[in-house]
């Protein structure tokens, strides 16, 4: 209903500003001269084709396989309007940079000195960042701190990890206590986005994925009731694993509640030890029908 009164709103004063130029001794209009509320629906309409304009940066959704990183796709083609002019640059900076997904697909993008050049605003614009990665990246994510890329100002609501595709195997199981510890600490990220990209893992994604899960579940426990002082997480979050993409995506909720009983902690808990362990059970069924099947 809102948005209903606010696009006839504006939509009166479009036809409004119209009929007042329908005088043929006035200039001709120009974008410029249009009214503010004007050139904002202008700009919601040039950069508002979901996350991005161009897209999300991958292809075969909805396909066999899995999701994989698009290695045409760019984020200039969506930031290319930006170019008009200098006022349309001032005016639609922000909101473009906020629709845009960001994407850096070298293993050698260092994304935080290309951060280092934005405004402090520009920075709090943006959404969305995939990175391509590797070892080298898993380990380096303790020293981020509490912040993605340790970049205080990012406002994200989501960061993607893209598995780098090669002849090589990545070896996650390693990293698993790592990203655990990075994700009891970590804020500004709604969601965390971990994406296979068609490269080859050691084990089985999913397997790995559920050994995540079950980490987080059991240092959380282990932080809480076998430490003293209790370590309670930052920021707590909401799994879940999309096997049509090989990906799976962590939500980011508040902080549960301290001091909680033991035993009533464990009942809440449960649904999720639940969850893990059906989603186990699909793995093994999988698993054996490949072993069967070869």
């Amino acid at each position: 209903m809102e948005g209903g009164v606010a696009r006839t709103h504006s939509t009166y004063i479009m036809k409004s500003w119209i009929v007042f130029h329908m005088d043929s001794t006035v200039e001709a209009p120009c974008l410029l001269t249009l009214p503010a509320e004007i050139r904002t629906l202008i700009l919601e309409y040039v950069f508002a084709s979901g996350p991005s304009l161009h897209g999300d940066g991958f292809k075969n959704h909805g396909c066999p396989g899995g999701i994989s990183l698009h290695d045409s796709y760019t984020a200039t083609s969506n930031l290319a309007p930006l170019l008009t002019c200098r006022q349309f640059y001032a005016d639609a900076n922000l909101y473009a940079l906020s629709r845009t997904s960001f994407t850096a697909s070298s293993l050698f993008c260092n994304v935080r000195s290309r951060l280092a050049v934005l405004h402090p605003t520009q920075i709090e614009a943006l959404r969305s960042i995939a990175f391509v990665a590797d070892a080298r990246h898993f380990r380096d994510l303790l020293s981020w701190g509490p912040y993605a890329f340790g970049v205080p100002g990012l406002r994200l609501h989501t960061l993607t990890i893209v598995l780098y595709r090669s002849s090589y195997c990545h070896y996650l199981f390693d990293f698993t206590a790592v990203l655990v510890r990075f994700l009891r600490n970590l804020s500004g990220v709604q969601k965390l986005v971990v994406v296979r990209n068609n490269a080859r893992v050691q084990g089985s994604f999913r397997t790995w994925y559920n050994r995540l899960v079950g980490l987080l579940l059991k240092v959380d426990h282990h932080e809480r009731y076998e430490c003293v002082p209790a370590r309670p997480e930052k920021t707590w979050w909401k799994w879940e694993y999309d096997a049509e993409a090989q990906s799976f995506c962590l939500e980011a909720l508040p902080a549960k509640e301290e001091g909680v009983e033991e035993a009533l902690y464990m009942e809440m808990m449960r649904p999720l030890i639940d969850q893990l362990v059906e989603s186990m059970s699909v793995e093994d069924r999988h698993i054996t029908y490949l072993t069967g099947a070869s």
